[in-house]
C-alpha cells in the first residue's frame, strides 16, 4: 500500500514544475475529473463524454437522461493535493445543461471551479457548448486576497461518422489578469482531439493541448470494451510525461471508473469517479 505523504512547500512547487497539469496557483482548469478519460491519458475533449460535464460541455447537447457524477482525486498520494467533483446533467427540449464544482485544496491553499454549461445540437453531426465558470481561491494567509473571478468556455464536437468524432475546446479564451490578487494569472488553454471506433470492442484516442503558460501536450489513448459493459483503458501523455490505465463498468442505473496515473518520480495518482443516471 502506498503511505499517503503530507504535501510540503517544496513539494508542491515541485509537482508544478514537473507535472505541469496539477491545478496550483490559481491555474484553474483543473486535470480530467472522468476516471474513464483520466486512464486514457487524461483526455479532455477527445473522448464522448457527458458524464464529465466539466469540460466536455458539447456532449451535453446529446444526454440521453438526467446523470448525478461524482468524483475524488489524490494527486500524488499526498495530503493538500486532492481534488473532489459532483455534476448533476439533465437534457432538456433542446440540448442539454449541467451545473459543476471543483474543490482543490485544503485550508491551507485551495481553489473552486463552478460551471454552468449548456450544449445545444446544430444539425445531426454538430454540436456546441458554452459554460460559465466562477473561479475561487484562497489560503489561511491573512495577507492572501481571495480570488474572485468570472470567465468561460466554449467546445464543438464534429462527428462526421458514426466511428470518427473531432472535438475542440476552450477555456478561457480571453486569458483573463486578476485584479483583485497580485500576479495571479488563469490560463487560456485550449485542446483538440479525436476518437475513431476501430471496431465494436476498440477505440483509439489522440488530443493535443495547449495551455499559454506551458508547452503543448500530447494525449495518445486505447479503449477496449468487453462483455459488452465492461471497460479496459490505457493511455500517455508527454510534457509532463505521464502513464496511465484504468478499469470501468456500466450497468442499468450505475456507472463506476478507477483510473492510475503515474508521473516519475512523484508517484500515482488514483481517481475513482461514480455517475448514475435516472
Amino acid at each position: 500500500m502506498v503511505e499517503r505523504t503530507k504535501a510540503h512547500p517544496l513539494l508542491l512547487i515541485a509537482t508544478v514544475v514537473l507535472l505541469r497539469a496539477t491545478p496550483l496557483f490559481a491555474q484553474f482548469d483543473f486535470p480530467t475529473m472522468s476516471g474513464g478519460t483520466a486512464a486514457l491519458g487524461g483526455m479532455t475533449v477527445a473522448v464522448n463524454d457527458p458524464t464529465t460535464a466539466y469540460a466536455t460541455v458539447a456532449d451535453l447537447a446529446a444526454l440521453p437522461t438526467t446523470i448525478v457524477t461524482l468524483s475524488v482525486r489524490q494527486n500524488i498520494m499526498a495530503d493538500g493535493l486532492s481534488l473532489a467533483s459532483a455534476a448533476v446533467a439533465t437534457p432538456l427540449p433542446f440540448g442539454g445543461m449541467a451545473l459543476s464544482a471543483i474543490h482543490f485544496g485544503d485550508a491551507e491553499y485551495n481553489e473552486q471551479n463552478i460551471a454552468l454549461a449548456y450544449a445545444l445540437p446544430l444539425g445531426r453531426e454538430i454540436a456546441f457548448g458554452a459554460a460559465f465558470h466562477y473561479l475561487h481561491s484562497a489560503t489561511s494567509d491573512p495577507y492572501y486576497t481571495p480570488l474572485h473571478r468570472l470567465t468561460f468556455s466554449l467546445a464543438v464536437r464534429y462527428n462526421p461518422s458514426d466511428e470518427l468524432s473531432i472535438a475542440f475546446r476552450t477555456f478561457n479564451p480571453v486569458a483573463v489578469v486578476s485584479d483583485s490578487s497580485e500576479g495571479v494569472h488563469t490560463p487560456g488553454i485550449f485542446s483538440l482531439g479525436l476518437s475513431y471506433l476501430l471496431n465494436e470492442e476498440l477505440l483509439a484516442a489522440a488530443e493535443v493541448e495547449k495551455n499559454l503558460f506551458y508547452d503543448a501536450t500530447l494525449r495518445l489513448g486505447l479503449q477496449y470494451r468487453f462483455m459488452s459493459r465492461y471497460f479496459a483503458r490505457m493511455g500517455i501523455a508527454t510534457k509532463p510525461r505521464l502513464y496511465s490505465f484504468g478499469f470501468g463498468g456500466r450497468w442499468e442505473h450505475l456507472g463506476a471508473d478507477l483510473a492510475f496515473q503515474f508521473s516519475t518520480p512523484l508517484g500515482p495518482t488514483p481517481l475513482i469517479s461514480l455517475a448514475y443516471s435516472f
